[in-house]
């Protein structure tokens, strides 16, 4: 890699990022809006369980799943037969998507009651929460036929190095969602009215997705691709990797749907989850959508050129780069969990008790997120390669783990127990990815890397150091009792302290050195 080459990575990686920061900066408007409105009982129970498929798939496509399958056979016809061969395959990919997304929206529409109980079996002894998730989960399923459309369209602006306008458009469900909660808000409706709403919303905030998208591709490259029921030698290569590539792609979000199953015994734990799991998403966002959106096209440009070394030299960039925000973010996430929690949730019908729980499953969650970096990291090699099956196995062994410890563990709590299956099992996860990489000879991990990992977990651990100083001095600041002004500030200056604190430590430490960042792999 040149370093142009990785000054193009770093800035494709940041706006990016930077984007799925804004979206998950109003998903957390949203769910204060929603924390309160529902609170943590049967209707919130029964939303959430009904904007869980949309939200994971949401999460798939988002973080570069269509991406996987389409950007290298979409780039290979590209090189072939230019721009119009690759805009005839986008139009094939199209229009057959949409024809089997009819179908299976309407089976949805039909097996409504069954599929909510696939999500969360423990609703089959609530039989008002199960009717109530199966009216909203009919109301927001429309989404997912939307959204899958628009993100294969957006895989080809990606593929044309357009990242803008794919990053941003999800962004608009989140204010679809924000204008639902406040017009509910300001008309005082009861909590099943609100849920009704929103789950409305959702397929609206698909509907807007799709649109944003076919606009930008009428104003550049590649153009709007004309939708043709024609099946090519290239749909059958698109299929063979897709089918693979998404459930490997969709692993890590599966892992946090057995999660919702291992919760939905115990009322409220489905939405405990569900606010850990927001908190725990937005540094994950930011790293994960990098990586799939950004890091795919790269690798698979230097797989097509024939570049080893060049991909090594990625690899343990992105790697860094994704570790360097995963660590402190774990680690803030762990020592702030109830603060985090009570300033962003705890007014309305979200309790005290909630609240409680919530860090709980938050704090556990956060252990598990440098390895559902890693994991996302090392899962983009093997995508490139268009040889999906092995990030697949690696996510089936970490579905099985999280099956397996969520009904094992001795956790009292299910909401706690299943934050523990899901960081178990993006460890499994990752480890097992980076041994296939270093059996496969595709990466190396060497002195030059672990100089810069034991760089930044200093880092991390100096910032933990100061947290854990300066909190008690703010204890009262962030106390329910003071003022929200107060609270929201006493939590921004933590952050702040923390980061400042971060950078400054894995800056001495020589954590963020760029140039140093570019060498490596060079002498491994």
């Amino acid at each position: 890699m040149t370093p142009d080459d990785g000054g193009r990575l770093a800035r494709n990686s940041l706006v990016v990022g930077l984007a799925t920061v804004l979206s998950r900066l109003l998903g957390f408007a949203r769910d204060m809006l929603i924390a309160r409105l529902l609170g943590a009982g049967p209707v919130a129970d029964a939303f959430i369980v009904a904007f869980r498929l949309p939200n994971l798939l949401r999460r798939v496509l988002g973080e570069g799943g269509l991406n996987a399958p389409f950007v290298p056979v979409y780039l290979d016809l590209r090189a072939q037969g230019g721009v119009a061969a690759g805009r005839r395959f986008a139009g094939e990919a199209f229009a057959w998507l949409a024809l089997a997304l009819a179908i299976v929206t309407a089976l949805g529409l039909l097996l409504a009651p069954w599929l909510v109980l696939g999500l969360a079996g423990g609703f089959r002894d609530a039989p008002r929460t199960l009717a109530l998730a199966t009216d909203y989960t009919r109301l927001a399923l429309p989404f997912l036929a939307f959204t899958t459309l628009a993100s294969l369209l957006a895989a080809a602006l990606n593929a044309e190095g357009r990242f803008l306008v794919a990053a941003l458009a999800p962004s608009l469900l989140n204010l679809v969602l924000i204008a639902a909660l406040a017009l509910a808000l300001a008309m005082g409706m009861q909590a099943s009215q609100t849920a009704m709403t929103i789950a409305v919303a959702v397929s609206l905030g698909g509907a807007l997705h799709l649109v944003m998208i076919v606009t930008a591709l009428l104003s550049g490259a590649p153009g709007l691709p004309r939708p043709r029921l024609r099946w090519s030698p290239a749909m059958t290569r698109l299929v063979a990797l897709g089918a693979p590539a998404l459930l490997a792609a969709a692993t890590s979000q599966l892992v946090l749907l057995v999660a919702t199953q291992i919760a939905s015994v115990q009322p409220g734990a489905v939405s405990w989850l569900y606010y850990a799991d927001r908190i725990f998403q937005l540094p994950l966002g930011f790293v994960a959508v990098a990586m799939g959106v950004v890091l795919l096209p790269a690798i698979a440009a230097q797989e097509a050129a024939g570049d080893d070394a060049g991909r090594r030299r990625t690899i343990d960039r992105a790697l860094v780069l994704g570790l360097a925000l995963a660590a402190p973010a774990a680690a803030g996430l762990a020592w702030l969990a109830d603060p985090i929690v009570s300033v962003l949730f705890e007014r309305g019908r979200f309790t005290s008790i909630d609240r409680m729980h919530t860090a709980e499953a938050l704090a556990v969650f956060a252990a598990g997120l440098p390895f559902a970096v890693m994991a996302k990291v090392f899962a983009q090699v093997y995508f490139a390669r268009q040889t999906p099956r092995l990030p697949l196995y690696a996510g089936l062994s970490a579905l099985a783990v999280a099956v397996l410890v969520g009904h094992s563990t001795a956790i009292a709590m299910p909401a706690t127990r299943a934050a523990s299956a899901a960081s178990f099992a993006f460890l499994v996860q990752g480890g097992v990815l980076a041994a296939l990489l270093v059996r496969d000879r595709l990466w190396r991990p060497g002195l030059p890397l672990l100089a810069p990992l034991l760089a930044i977990a200093a880092a991390a651990l100096a910032m933990l150091a100061g947290l854990s100083t300066l909190t008690p001095l703010l204890r009262d600041s962030l106390s329910v009792e003071a003022a929200p002004g107060w609270r929201a500030g006493a939590l921004t200056l933590l952050c702040l302290a923390g980061l400042v604190l971060y950078a400054a430590c894995g800056r001495l430490f020589g954590a963020f050195r760029l140039r140093e960042l570019g060498r490596l792999g060079k002498r491994g």
